[in-house]
């Protein structure tokens, strides 16, 4: 293992008998034959006396590797090698998840995640920048709120493992661009506003008390590409590792933004857009986040619904997995037709509501509200939006380039929505392409998992600076037939099915589709 940081056990000279240099140098040229060159800051240089003379020169430093320079960041009597950590952290606009690892031997202590608290100030991350947008008070708050999760998962680690997470050298934040100005405390809307352009695309490396985190070390966030390309992104083709390979494949990322990255060793093309919240449960009143309760699956055998919770409790409301899924089996079934669309008569569970018709998927007696659990034609609307803005940019992705999405050898889907969801169904609403199943690779969190990789291997740190800037970025929102694409993709599964063979073909059989 190479960490981004190290802990090196020092048996130093002391002065004397003539050799009276300084504490600093003596202490620089103990470390010269082993780690080239160092620096350290006015904070160490104050810690060094009398530590250094209580201790009998025997100390043990931490160091990080920035870049090109190794910085020492703490200072302690005696061997304590043995206790060398660090955090690894995927800040989303949902949640925030972070991971405590030995870097001694790359295990990982303990994981915890909790709702990010910026929610209080914007269910979506547009509000959170319309909220601070020229107000320098409420940019502060959702900092703040941002620093406090950090904390409170620093605080249920070190409770959880017993490890002093404050002494920890070393943090990799991955996450989108707009979560990490927020984290800065850098007011996002240039991000927002034409040209589009956010103030910062790299951090490079900082200490964690510049931004008030509890931490001794240093932080490093992974570099964004473009306004709505982020680390997270950065972290995903990390892990994928898509760009080492001969293969053409794509790297897809959907949540309320769209990331998507296509290439091989040779180019890497991406984009991103908005796609909105439907695929986090956002847009029905019955919809919620991947929790305890959340529908999460939908069978129909027989004209008769069947469903799964997140937990095995009765249903709260419906997630975006199992808002693909109920989608998909209504298509299959007949119980929308192909504009998604309620057939009405074909089941008594589509009703009519408030004026609108919509599929009781729990009554009253089924549901642990005790409410009727419904999904309307408004909420079908408003998925068909999400998923014609999600099918039409991994469209244009492909267009630019001039291939097919057969030509696609591996297609990488990452983030929670891309873990939990049911691949058939995806590619039965057309929200990913008809490819052979077998080319499909589920990465999980890829944000996190890329974190980790680079603190745990230095050497990776040019590569994600090199993956940084090869990255094309195209901008979606300058494509002038951006809209006539979405509309034909707001069928189910598209207007054209020649381009979704398998649907085609099991919608003939289901007697759905004539030929």
């Amino acid at each position: 293992m190479r960490p981004l940081s190290r802990k090196i056990f020092l048996k130093i000279s002391p002065p004397g008998g003539g050799d009276i240099i300084g504490d600093k140098e003596r202490i620089l040229k103990a470390l010269d034959k082993k780690m080239g060159k160092v620096t350290l800051s006015h904070e160490i240089l104050q810690k060094i006396y009398p530590l250094c003379r209580k201790a009998n020169w025997e100390i043990t430093l931490t160091l990080v590797h920035c870049e090109r320079v190794w910085e020492i960041t703490g200072v302690e009597p005696g061997d304590t090698t043995g206790f060398h950590y660090g955090l690894a952290v995927d800040l989303g606009s949902t949640s925030v998840t972070m991971e405590l690892i030995d870097l001694n031997t790359g295990g990982i202590l303990g994981e915890e995640s909790i709702l990010n608290h910026q929610i209080a100030y914007g269910d979506d991350i547009l509000s959170r920048i319309f909220y601070v947008k020229g107000k320098p008070l409420h940019l502060k708050e959702v900092q703040n709120s941002t620093i406090q999760c950090f904390s409170e998962l620093l605080d249920i680690l070190k409770k959880k493992t017993g490890v002093l997470t404050q002494e920890c050298g070393i943090m990799i934040v991955s996450g989108n661009t707009t979560m990490i100005h927020f984290l800065l405390g850098i007011d996002p809307w240039p991000i927002f506003e034409a040209p589009f352009a956010p103030v910062f695309n790299h951090t490079g490396f900082f200490k964690a008390q510049e931004i008030d985190l509890p931490i001794e070390g240093f932080v490093f966030c992974m570099p964004s590409v473009a306004n709505y390309l982020g680390g997270d992104t950065v972290s995903g083709l990390l892990v994928s590792d898509l760009h080492k390979k001969e293969e053409l494949a794509m790297f897809i990322d959907i949540g309320t933004n769209g990331e998507m990255v296509l290439g091989n060793k040779h180019f890497l093309l991406g984009g991103a857009g908005a796609a909105g919240p439907a695929l986090e449960g956002g847009i029905s009143a019955n919809g919620m986040k991947a929790t305890d309760g959340a529908v999460d699956s939908v069978m129909i055998e027989d004209n008769s619904l069947k469903l799964t919770t997140i937990g095995g409790s009765r249903p709260k409301g419906i997630c975006g997995s199992g808002i693909v899924d109920i989608l998909a089996q209504m298509l299959l079934n007949g119980w929308i037709d192909f504009s998604g669309r309620f057939n009405t008569g074909i089941t008594d569970r589509i009703v009519r509501r408030s004026g609108e018709y919509a599929v009781a998927y729990a009554w009253k007696k089924e549901s642990e509200t005790g409410e009727e659990l419904l999904f309307t034609q408004t909420d079908i609307s408003q998925f068909m939006d999400t998923k014609a803005a999600a099918n039409t940019m991994v469209t244009y992705l492909l267009d630019s380039l001039g291939v097919e999405a057969t030509e696609v050898q591996r297609l990488y889907t990452a983030g929670a929505f891309g873990t939990y969801i049911n691949l058939e169904s995806a590619i039965t609403i057309g929200l990913y392409p008809d490819l052979p199943r077998e080319r499909f690779v589920f990465l999980g969190n890829s944000s996190l998992k890329g974190a980790y990789a680079l603190l745990t291997n230095r050497d990776l740190l040019d590569e994600v600076m090199i993956l940084q800037e090869e990255i094309r970025y195209l901008e979606f929102g300058a494509a002038t037939d951006f809209l006539t694409r979405m509309f034909a993709a707001r069928f189910l599964p598209h207007t054209d099915f020649d381009l979704y063979p398998t649907v085609k073909a099991e919608l003939i059989k289901r007697g759905r589709l004539r030929l």
